[in-house]
């Protein structure tokens, strides 16, 4: 492959974060799905609706979650949900009504922010530093608008890749505990990530909705999400308030895979293999991006490129698209269109293979040191 693409046809995408295919996911699918046909209980999977998830589901859950949250996790808190997504839309519709509020990050996922308006909730803006949400903005924006809940994504967020430490976390429960508000946590990329505190949903779980599904560790294809709520009552609550509608259940026969998965130990090799994958990635993505700022971890699926003083990120990505490289702009993700952004996030698990992000890296790289070239030479 010419790492110029001048023959390319077909687009690499460096949007989507999706985890790359860790070595032995074929097969382990293939093994997966052979067990499944050659259980007796497979004709439930057809059909039987799994509405929030079984007894045996939740217990499948809680001992996968127990290893992320650091202790026992009741499975009675747990709702299984077609992705996290579907998640989002249950937790916000347990902390807020039409007419509330609910904070969020100066830059955030932005499909979070589609779901609250959808349901007629209002967001509005806290600034944030290196280390995530800022606690003295987060308690002025408490006085100020009387917010039902706090979305945080504390563990590699999306897009800075920022992990909050623990002191910064226990000092946010003490100041939603102290106005009463709820904490919507988006930690599904928290099994990726090494060494890192206890997620809201341990710290605080009488406060907190915890969510995490198996998009970002396994693949998008597995539409398996947990909602854990703060209590066995207020999961109750939820399910009683939405029973019946079946957009939000998870599909029975991929349950039925990830408990095979989960009770086999074949997640874990899983999640290892594509963490690996990742940090491999990260060494390939950071051999084009000599002399430009970005942040990132080992064990992310993206970096997150500063661009000032370089080139606009319209440019870059409209540069890029031309060569057949699709990357997103920063300014997607900023939750305050004041808010002066002049990133890109480049995603490096999409890509089919490591030869393939090495030739979208080198379209990228050359864009950047061209542009980077130039910008030296105006300084002069």
């Amino acid at each position: 492959m010419s790492r110029d693409h001048q023959a390319r046809t077909a687009p690499i995408s460096l949007e989507r974060s999706t985890p790359p295919a860790c070595p032995n996911l074929k097969e382990t699918v293939r093994e997966g799905l052979r067990a499944l046909s050659d259980s007796t209980e497979i004709q439930n999977g057809v059909r039987q609706h799994r509405f929030s998830g079984t007894e045996a589901d939740k217990a499948h859950a809680a001992k996968w979650l127990a290893l992320r949250f650091e202790r026992a996790v009741d499975p009675q808190r747990i709702i299984l949900t077609n992705g996290a997504q579907s998640a989002m839309v249950l937790a916000l519709a347990s902390v807020a009504a039409p007419g509330d509020t609910i904070l969020t990050e100066e830059l955030t996922y932005y499909g979070f922010r589609k779901h609250a308006h959808l349901q007629g909730i209002r967001t509005e803006t806290i600034a944030m530093d290196d280390d995530g949400a800022e606690p003295q903005a987060f308690e002025t924006a408490c006085r100020k608008f009387a917010p039902k809940a706090l979305f945080l994504m504390p563990t590699i967020h999306n897009p800075t890749t920022i992990v909050m430490s623990l002191e910064r976390r226990q000092r946010i429960v003490q100041i939603a505990r102290q106005y009463g508000v709820s904490i919507i946590e988006d930690d599904v990329y928290g099994v990726l990530a090494d060494s890192v505190p206890a997620p809201f949903g341990a710290l605080a779980p009488e406060m907190t909705w915890h969510i995490t599904s198996f998009a970002k560790c396994v693949g998008p294809g597995v539409r398996v999400g947990y909602l854990v709520a703060p209590h066995g009552k207020a999961a109750q609550k939820t399910l009683d308030r939405f029973y019946g509608m079946s957009t939000w259940f998870a599909a029975p026969l991929s349950v039925e895979l990830v408990n095979l998965w989960l009770a086999s130990g074949s997640m874990q090799k899983i999640v290892a293999g594509v963490r690996e994958e990742a940090v491999a990635r990260q060494r390939i993505a950071a051999q084009w991006l000599t002399g430009i700022s970005f942040r990132t971890r080992p064990d992310a699926l993206f970096l997150w490129l500063d661009l000032e003083g370089i080139i606009d990120q319209d440019e870059l990505v409209a540069q890029c698209a031309s060569r057949y490289i699709t990357i997103r702009p920063g300014r997607i993700f900023a939750t305050d269109p004041k808010l002066p952004v002049n990133h890109v996030r480049l995603v490096i698990g999409s890509p089919e293979s490591r030869d393939e992000l090495e030739a979208a890296m080198a379209v990228v790289g050359g864009v950047l040191q061209a542009a980077r070239k130039g910008a030296m030479a105006g300084v002069r």
